[in-house]
């Protein structure tokens, strides 16, 4: 399941990619969240198929969460990372994008006091290292200390 989320995600930033030139920001995410909640949709009636237990979990309030969730955070966090993919090119988004984790994990931890485990640690370490390794900052450095030297 992850191989697959990891795979389809890759397929999407080249297909955003590809698509960003000639289509509006908005748009392209609109279509995204529409075909994305389709094909989640299908994908959970055959991994749980009982659709019935939805209807005990919901209630106006939680209806309302989602929806702000839905509409603010997700449409409008999805509208931004295509409008940077549009602006400043694929590789440098998804560089800065993959910090969302350490976002997540530390809005956890201070909203939902959460207990950062040594897990955490050791993925956010692998985040920031690829981070600075896939945006050239690393290289950078390392060029900038040979030129003083030499």
């Amino acid at each position: 399941m992850i191989f697959l989320s990891i795979f389809v995600q890759a397929f999407s930033f080249i297909l955003i990619s590809k698509l960003n030139p000639t289509f509006d920001p908005r748009l392209l995410t609109g279509y995204m969240l529409i075909v994305g909640s389709i094909f989640i949709f299908i994908f959970s009636l055959f991994v749980e198929g009982n659709i019935a237990q939805l209807s005990g979990l919901f209630s106006w309030k939680l209806g309302f969460v989602f929806l702000f969730s839905a509409l603010f955070a997700t449409a409008f966090g999805h509208m931004t990372y295509n409008y940077a993919i549009k602006n400043v090119g694929p590789t440098e988004t998804v560089i800065f994008v993959n910090l969302n984790t350490l976002f997540a994990i530390l809005g956890t931890a201070i909203f939902l006091k959460e207990p950062i485990l040594t897990n955490h640690y050791i993925g956010l370490l692998f985040i920031i290292v690829g981070v600075f390794v896939g945006s050239g900052t690393i290289e950078y450095v390392w060029r900038k200390r040979r030129m003083r030297r030499g």
